[in-house]
């Protein structure tokens, strides 16, 4: 009797480690295989429903091009920087967008911005109150100036301009430790577990609609992964023939079986969790179970079908069948890296534009599903780019620009719309935040801005250096975007 004890309890505790379905197969992700020294705080259960939908813009999104400064005297500084308004035959080196095409929004403060062109829908957000900006945030160990780090008196982050390495430490929500496989997505949703207890505890708060990802992986969990189509059921192991019934039964009494060494006991219980998580979440996204919503999303756009399912997942996740309070999604966007072809029409232009469009459709879903008010969206990317050209595009850099969508505090959302946090530099090639052909050093710290979403999602203050590491070296842990 007490191995089979044994045995049920190592099967609830393992069914929280999920695998990743996608294209119709299993792609296992092993987590850790170690024993947790302490048990993680739970925040108390949750009566209402909070979700984030992480946006990662892969490559190094050239943010100072999304939201510039439309004062005469800083855009002119900037126009300088960038070398000039682009035109591909008089000036195809030109970074700067004309003035005169910037789409004009005014913040809370009185102060005007330009966004680019491409950003419509963000412009229509950003006016409603449901749109703002985080200014040259980055990956930081500590505040540093630049008279500090030409003389490399302060520690810097791991390997600072490298694509997988900056990758790495915004979403470990950490700026020091090179190996760790842990993300602050991932350890988020591990603390707020306890608030999806009355519901379908199968379904892990963590859903990524980009694959497995370190933002989501937590110390002893993964997230469970789909692709922007929904779950992909086992192929040829559907109930509605004979053969795949057969099939079927048969995968069920094999990973239904005890095994020995524990290793192969693992894999039969995340395979039976698998598939109990497939036909589920089948089962509730199904348009004949009210799965599907009726907003319009843009085609030809891999963002856009992302966020799509995760309205979808939203929907489904707040009725009786899955019953979640807390929840944490992920989806991604590349392209960004622009050292070629960044002004063109299909270079950067054309992401922005995809990402306005996704967003404006998102937020138009949202109002459908009645949760605008319960979601809050941002971007992360790499690092910022340089301020002056490389010939075709631009290089890799460290500060940037990223944004926050949500329903506006003045209308009972949570989100202080129409504002630009943090400290838009003057974009000076060589001013007092600039470097290196106009790296911009960052003056909010990425785990600043990761802390202000774990905090609103129901963290506790104190609860959150355990999530970021480091945190206490920065005056304020928390930003005041969220109301």
């Amino acid at each position: 009797m007490s191995s089979k004890i044994h045995r049920q309890d190592r099967r609830d505790f393992l069914r929280n480690l999920q695998y990743v379905l996608a294209g119709g197969t299993i792609a296992a992700v092993m987590p850790q295989l170690e024993l947790v020294g302490r048990a993680m705080a739970q925040s108390a259960p949750a009566s209402d429903y909070r979700a984030l939908v992480c946006i990662f813009l892969l490559g190094g999104n050239d943010s100072f091009n999304m939201l510039i400064p439309h004062a005469t005297s800083e855009y002119d500084v900037y126009a300088k920087s960038r070398g000039g308004v682009y035109n591909a035959s008089s000036n195809s080196q030109g970074l700067a967008i004309a003035r005169e095409s910037l789409l004009q929004v005014g913040d809370t403060a009185g102060k005007t911005w330009g966004l680019h062109p491409a950003c419509s829908a963000l412009k229509t957000l950003f006016d409603q109150g449901e749109l703002s900006f985080m200014a040259n945030v980055g990956t930081l160990v500590q505040p540093i100036t630049k008279i500090e780090y030409v003389a490399r008196a302060k520690r810097l982050p791991e390997n600072l301009f490298s694509h997988n390495d900056q990758q790495q430490l915004w979403m470990r929500g950490e700026s020091e430790r090179a190996s760790s496989n842990v993300g602050w997505g991932g350890t988020l949703g591990e603390r707020l577990a306890s608030a999806n207890s009355a519901g379908f505890t199968a379904l892990p708060p963590t859903i990524s609609l980009d694959g497995n990802n370190l933002f989501q992986n937590g110390t002893s969990s993964v997230p469970f992964c789909m692709a922007s189509s929904g779950p992909v059921a086992f192929r040829n192991f559907e109930n509605d023939s004979t053969a795949g019934k057969i099939r079927r039964e048969a995968l069920a009494a094999l990973v239904g079986r005890s095994y020995a060494p524990l290793m192969q006991d693992q894999h039969a219980v995340i395979g039976e969790s698998s598939m109990l998580l497939s036909s589920k979440m089948r089962e509730v996204l199904d348009a004949a179970n009210g799965g599907d919503i009726a907003t319009v999303f843009p085609a030809n756009n891999n963002l856009a079908a992302q966020l799509r399912m995760i309205a979808r997942t939203i929907k489904a996740s707040r009725g009786s069948a899955i019953n979640h309070r807390r929840q944490i999604f992920f989806a991604s966007m590349g392209g960004f890296d622009t050292h070629d072809n960044q002004m063109t029409d299909s270079g950067q232009p054309l992401l922005l534009a995809r990402l306005s469009e996704a967003l404006g459709a998102f937020r138009a879903a949202l109002v459908e599903i009645g949760a605008l008010n319960n979601v809050v969206s941002f971007t992360m990317s790499d690092f910022g780019r340089t301020l002056n050209s490389n010939g075709n595009g631009t290089d890799h850099a460290w500060g940037g620009v990223q944004l926050m969508m949500g329903g506006s505090a003045a209308s009972g959302g949570p989100l202080k719309g129409r504002s630009v946090f943090g400290s838009y530099p003057l974009l000076e090639l060589d001013g007092s935040q600039a470097v290196d052909r106009g790296r911009i050093i960052p003056t909010t710290s990425t785990n600043q801005f990761g802390a202000t979403f774990a905090k609103w999602m129901g963290v506790s203050t104190t609860d959150l250096p355990a999530i970021f590491p480091g945190l206490g070296n920065f005056a304020t842990p928390t930003l005041d975007f969220l109301a």
